[in-house]
């Protein structure tokens, strides 16, 4: 029952909570002033013609098709059974369920009856069919509370009733779900298995069943609006916020799976899991925001991919314009589909076939992602086919692009990327490309001067490496001391006896840096710290706020590029108009040969200056055409 209950809401237009008013034409004691007339004659013409406009008929729990039934209104040991009579009050006819503002707790699981359908075992609260709308009053607003305790059996609140169930709607309100038993399979807060026209939004979930939401199946689903709050404790509760999943052979299924869009994700607990779930093809994702807070190294997983249940990888599968902080794109694998226009702080696009997939990967275009903190990598098995694949426009700051190698991948393109700050990796890593064209990599290097990768490393065979530029612009410096100032307008420097002291400026005394200087660490004898920018020739920003370094504190800037270019035995069709350009000069080369190197076409290529370490049997500068 209710802690707290509001009367039937009317859909009049008022505010929540105050039941409406109708005007009263029936006879009652208090007649309304919309049906007062002259007496007499005129009473019973205008009343027969004004009271159906202007007196709407009562809405009652019984009140006949399409009208709104309120769980309130019904009995039952708790809220969940409350739904249920009110959805069998129903019948057959679409109606409304609505479940005015409060907290209200469920009964026991076990008291729940058992889902007869799927044949899982698990006890079902409400079972749902077709054309049933069940809407709160607002999230925060209605708010369900479910317990499952040790020992109970597993469990899901909502799930449909029969195969093929259409035009469900769940929304406007909360549910919390708390899990204490071991077992957590077939655990969740929402079930919907071979459904059709499902919408669920305007909702938060909460808690750490299995699944908060697992959708099977389903055709045309459109989730939305919804905030999941996924709180992992333990292998198997709190796995996943949502999953959209090819599961039954036997099903058939829509082209479109559906829609996820404008949601907030949110993981919190002790284990990394997957928040969204994808092995059904045709499902657009876009504009949600996916956010781990979790230990270190805190790189959640945001959305999973990979093969569904019928041995497929999922197609025709949209990724787009969403945000992810702390979490990432991983695992599994899409083909024909598009990883598009997304931002990604500490997070990665990595894309990899996983132990016992047989399915081909394929069509699978990653362009126009931003990256801070997170790299971007394609791999795959010995045993299935990897390539075909297209890496394209997209910003990879503080990380870099790599694929697998010849054994696993396939016919990729690399093209017009730009990779910057790459540390202890190399900025562009393409073992498997068969294009590599108009990419910028700059400044990599990062853990300079232990770092010893290059801009490019370039293996396999490869049809073209054209019209890409690698630029190292940073100044080696280190002339004067530093120490740690509290705010840009400060001279004085902070003390490092207290460790709970921390700034993000850096004054320099006796040298002068410059602004617009692009170096990126600042080695110090305390560790590296990351620039965020030189502010003017003798202050600079760090990209956070670092334990408080002392007056005289000695430091480094370095020109970071060991290696522009690395071949590593490649076999290159063509190796045209490439450019490499370090003012300051390469720690080691501009070209760098390791192993045996056959290069068919060189033409164009520029480097400032030009080093080759290696056998180095050409000159890279050079045009040169061979038959070999």
């Amino acid at each position: 029952m209710p802690l707290a209950t509001n009367s039937l809401l009317f859909t009049t237009g008022r505010k929540s909570g105050v039941p409406a008013r109708p005007p009263n034409c029936s006879g009652a004691r208090r007649p309304s002033l919309h049906c007062i007339a002259p007496p007499k004659f005129f009473v019973w013409i205008l009343c027969a013609v004004a009271c159906p406009l202007l007196c709407p008929t009562q809405l009652t729990a019984r009140s006949g098709t399409g009208a709104t039934r309120a769980v309130t209104d019904f009995p039952g040991r708790s809220v969940v059974e409350q739904i249920q009579a009110a959805i069998r009050d129903c019948g057959p006819s679409p109606c409304e369920v609505f479940i005015p503002a409060g907290t209200y707790n469920s009964s026991p699981i076990s008291t729940w009856k058992i889902n007869p359908r799927d044949g899982n075992g698990a006890n079902v609260g409400i079972a749902l069919p077709s054309n049933v709308d069940i809407r709160g009053a607002g999230r925060g607003h209605t708010i369900i509370n479910v317990t499952r305790a040790a020992g109970d059996p597993p469990a899901i609140l909502f799930a449909n009733a029969n195969p093929s169930n259409r035009n469900l709607r769940l929304r406007d309100l909360s549910i919390t779900w708390t899990d204490s038993d071991r077992k957590y399979d077939w655990v969740t807060i929402f079930l919907c298995h071979g459904c059709e026209q499902l919408e669920l939004d305007h909702l938060s979930l909460e808690g750490n069943p299995n699944k908060l939401v697992n959708l099977l199946d389903c055709t045309g689903s459109n989730v939305h609006d919804n905030i999941f709050s996924l709180h992992t404790t333990g292998y198997g509760h709190g796995d996943n916020a949502l999953s959209v999943n090819r599961f039954d052979p036997a099903a058939r299924v829509g082209v479109a799976a559906g829609v996820v869009r404008d949601n907030q994700f949110i993981h919190t607990g002790d284990r990394v899991s997957s928040m969204l779930i994808v092995t059904q093809s045709g499902l657009d994702v876009h504009s949600n925001v996916f956010e781990a807070h979790l230990p270190p190294p805190g790189n959640a997983t945001a959305i999973e991919t990979g093969q569904d249940n019928l041995g497929r990888l999922a197609e025709n599968v949209k990724i787009a314009n969403n945000m992810f902080y702390g979490s990432s794109i991983a695992y599994g694998g899409l083909s024909n589909s598009d990883i598009s226009d997304n931002f990604l702080d500490h997070g990665d696009i990595y894309i990899a076939l996983q132990s016992g997939t047989t399915a081909s990967l394929s069509g699978l275009t990653i362009a126009g992602n931003e990256l801070h903190f997170g790299s971007i990598n394609v791999s795959g098995t010995e045993r299935a086919f990897t390539g075909r694949c297209v890496v394209t426009r997209n910003r990879v700051y503080d990380g870099n692009i790599r694929t697998g190698n010849s054994l696993v991948d396939h016919d990729l393109e690399v093209s017009y990327n730009l990779v910057r700050y790459s540390a202890s990796m190399s900025g562009i890593d393409c073992n498997a490309c068969s294009l590599i064209r108009g990419n910028i990599v700059r400044e990599i290097g990062q853990n300079a001067p232990r770092d010893v990768h290059p801009g490019y490393l370039i293996g396999g065979t490869v049809l073209d490496v054209s019209d890409n530029l690698y630029i190292d612009e940073q100044h080696e410096y280190d002339s004067g001391t530093i120490c740690s100032v509290a705010s840009p307008s400060s001279s004085t420097c902070l003390s490092s006896a207290n460790p709970r002291l921390k700034s993000r400026w850096i004054l320099l005394h006796d040298g002068e840096w410059a602004f617009g200087w692009c170096n990126r660490t600042l080695a110090t004898d305390r560790g590296n710290l990351l620039i965020h920018a030189f502010v003017s020739g003798s202050l600079l920003e760090l990209d956070d706020d670092a334990p408080a370094l002392p007056a005289g504190t000695r430091y480094h800037l370095f020109h970071t590029t060991f290696n522009a270019f690395e071949l590593n035995s490649a076999v290159i069709e063509r190796f045209a108009n490439n450019m490499a350009i370090a003012p300051g000069g390469f720690r080691h080369a501009a070209v760098q040969e390791d192993g045996t190197v056959h290069i068919h076409s060189i033409s164009g290529n520029v480097f400032r200056p030009y080093s080759c370490s290696g056998p180095c049997a050409v000159d890279y500068r050079s045009t040169v055409s061979t038959t070999e």
